[in-house]
């Protein structure tokens, strides 16, 4: 129960429309009602004791002040979409962060500034007017543009646009104090356009490898850096939610190739890279092959169905998928084409049709088709290193996976989601799995060993970092093993910044060794070393 003080001054902070402890609406804001079904949500997601709903920064800080003051932890969010943004304590407050949507773009020096409410299709569609774009995340462009540069932040468009944390510039940042702390050069005025100075670059405090998920606090203003794009509209057709965007015919290209074998697809990724060429570069798992072609729910399993019993064309061809991008003129469209057929040619790729529009990494509207196809969807890890490590980490994956299918989709071994990033000097690897939330509780309990029990140790004998660590694996499991010994300075800063630990509870930090106690099915396979 959140204190009858601490109410009335929720209320004079935000207007009494803006805070409800009504139960109606405390249960809209639980992740049991939203579709994760992984162990953490099930056995630790709980509704709200109290929702609020700031309009600024200065009512963040004052709403910190009061969870502060009367001991209450909070759970501040945006777009609501992974499990870490839900309630997972006792009596949270839940900080509902939609209403801070300042939105401004200066396309001059090519950047946004955006509050936690703005979302990628806003973003996105504001910046192409001005002949600029960034990426969309895999998880859609309903994401939070705030949220998704703290946490994760990973797209096909990272093979040129980098990676999230080196496009973040000029930051608010509320404090689990309530002291507001700004980033760059907000530090020392209202520019916010330069994120080293001359203000403090506390940006690797502010996400380390994935974000804290509001453990450490909440941004309440942040300024991305947008980049150059071509200058030709791209046209939007189709009836929601089957909509899309016409590419130039000119300027923008899909290539898709059919290599013989894994290596030669990696192989040739690599010389892409070295060749300097292409906005986009990735292997296309193939179920999803299957839900592009798909025109039903009956058709797609159809297709899987006939896929398992061995009708396709080659069980050793695997896509890949290049974008191109005429960022200059339709000259360097046709360059970067001579280029990439001459690649393709030395490894003995075969050019397959590819639909000339997007619908997935502009401005995406297939994200819950891709994610959802069989109820749940999860990738035991997601980790950026070499493509090298990826491949190894993809075979020993595979192997494991063979032992939990069922209840994990049949995908006949696929090795999973590839792509390059930052010009081809990284790759990318997730590993995809689908089953039924609805299965048999003992194929339940199998999917729970698999994600959050045996993947994370997979992961650890191969040397495999993973971006899910400390979400999908107990801390107690990765923590010795990774760092080395990274447990210890996340436990080291939460304390220093967050000593009464009220914010986001239990954060990134223990969720999962909570879940595993809760869980026989899980402790019965705890053999590994804790502090």
């Amino acid at each position: 129960m959140i204190p009858e003080q601490a109410y009335k001054e929720l209320q004079d902070v935000v207007g009494s429309p803006f805070v409800s402890k009504a139960p109606e609406i405390c249960r809209a804001y639980s992740l049991k009602q939203r579709g994760f079904y992984n162990a953490e949500a099930r056995l630790l997601g709980t509704h709200p004791a109290c929702v609020v709903l700031p309009a600024d920064t200065g009512q963040v800080q004052a709403i910190v002040d009061v969870a502060r003051r009367h001991s209450i932890p909070y759970t501040p969010s945006s777009t609501f979409w992974f499990v870490q943004s839900g309630p997972r304590s006792k009596d949270v407050l839940f900080i509902d962060l939609k209403r801070l949507n300042q939105f401004h773009i200066d396309p001059k020096n090519m950047n946004a500034t955006v509050g936690p409410g703005v979302i990628y299709a806003q973003l996105q569609a504001e910046a192409l007017k001005h002949g600029l774009y960034t990426m969309v995340p895999g998880g859609g462009s309903q994401a939070s543009v705030v949220a998704n540069h703290i946490s994760w932040g990973f797209s096909p468009l990272n093979y040129r646009l980098g990676m999230a944390n080196r496009r973040i510039m000029g930051v608010e940042w509320v404090l689990p104090d309530g002291r507001l702390l700004k980033l760059g050069s907000l530090a020392t005025g209202e520019d916010p356009f330069w994120g080293e100075g001359p203000g403090p670059d506390l940006r690797g405090l502010l996400r380390g490898s994935i974000g804290w998920f509001g453990s450490l606090g909440i941004v309440t203003k942040m300024c991305i850096r947008l980049f150059p794009f071509q200058p030709k509209p791209l046209v939007p057709k189709g009836i929601g939610p089957n909509t899309y965007l016409e590419f130039p015919k000119d300027r923008i290209k899909w290539y898709n190739f059919l290599l013989p074998s894994l290596q030669a697809l990696v192989d040739m990724m690599y010389e892409i890279g070295h060749a300097g060429i292409a906005a986009a570069v990735m292997r296309v798992p193939e179920l999803w092959r299957h839900i592009a072609k798909a025109s039903s729910k009956e058709e797609l399993w159809e297709r899987i169905a006939s896929t398992n019993q061995g009708q396709r064309e080659s069980s050793n061809q695997h896509l890949l998928r290049v974008l191109l991008v005429g960022f200059t003129s339709s000259r360097q469209l046709q360059y970067e084409e001579k280029v990439l057929l001459a690649i393709a040619d030395r490894h003995k790729a075969q050019r397959r049709p590819a639909r000339q529009r997007d619908h997935s990494w502009i401005q995406s509207s297939d994200s819950v088709s891709m994610w959802w196809v069989t109820g749940s969807f999860m990738s035991v890890t997601g980790q950026v290193d070499s493509l090298d490590c990826a491949v190894k980490t993809s075979e020993k994956l595979r192997d494991l996976k063979r032992r939990y299918t069922p209840p994990t989709l049949d995908d006949n071994g696929d090795p999973g989601w590839f792509q390059l990033n930052e010009m081809g000097h990284c790759g990318y690897l997730e590993f995809l799995n689908y089953w039924d939330p609805h299965d048999t509780e003992e194929m339940i309990h199998k999917v729970d060993q698999y994600y959050h029990i045996e993947g994370p140790k997979e992961l650890i004998d191969s040397g495999a970092l993973s971006f899910f660590i400390q979400t999908n694996s107990p801390l107690s499991l990765d923590g010795p093993n990774y760092g080395p010994n990274y447990h210890r300075w996340a436990r080291k800063i939460k304390q220093t910044l967050d000593p009464q630990g009220l914010s986001n509870p239990p954060g990134i930090l223990d969720a999962m060794d909570q879940a595993t106690e809760k869980a026989p099915w899980l402790k019965r396979f705890k053999d590994w070393w804790e502090e």
